[in-house]
């Protein structure tokens, strides 16, 4: 039964391959396009600031034991932030990061490591869908205990926006 099932799906994969070489390679981009909507869904919520003033999408965002908006996060804690992006293949390998707490409209900077993201740091990545980035964000234990958001920027070695974006976090305990 199982020979039978992988010669099923082995004439399956032949065939995909002999139309994608038939339509010039037109599969991977449609792949491509759905891959990215899975990243989407598997994606931590969040708003996308990059529409007027950065330059790249972000397509995937994960907050370390974050599940659920908003994100709880605790004073005094380390936490881990992936970014997934379409570069549109200009091959970006730095990263200087701008991230705001912003409670009530009043904006209070982030402690970011590492800042810059370059290669020294190993902490961004290339991916088969543009590029990929880690960073650890520091909660103070001077930040009020309350709702607002975290606004995440970031920038190039001559400070181009490249990307955006902001997610709602409530400061815990």
């Amino acid at each position: 039964m199982r020979g039978a099932i992988m010669g099923y799906y082995l004439k399956i994969l032949l065939a995909i391959c002999a139309i994608h070489e038939l339509t010039g390679g037109v599969i991977r981009s449609t792949t491509d396009a759905a891959y990215k909507k899975y990243l989407a869904l598997k994606s931590l919520p969040f708003e996308d600031c990059a529409s007027s003033s950065s330059l790249y999408q972000v397509n995937y965002l994960q907050i370390e034991s974050c599940t659920t908006l908003p994100c709880s996060m605790a004073r005094n804690a380390t936490i881990k932030v992936t970014v997934r992006f379409d570069d549109n293949g200009n091959g970006v390998t730095f990263l200087k990061h701008e991230v705001n707490w912003v409670f009530n409209y009043i904006r209070t900077d982030a402690e970011i490591t590492p800042d810059p993201c370059d290669g020294d740091h190993g902490c961004i990545e290339s991916a088969s869908d543009g590029k990929s980035y880690w960073a650890n964000i520091f909660v103070d234990e001077s930040l009020p205990v309350m709702r607002g958001s975290m606004l995440w920027e970031s920038k190039d070695a001559t400070d181009q926006n490249l990307i955006c974006f902001q997610v709602p976090v409530v400061i815990t305990v």
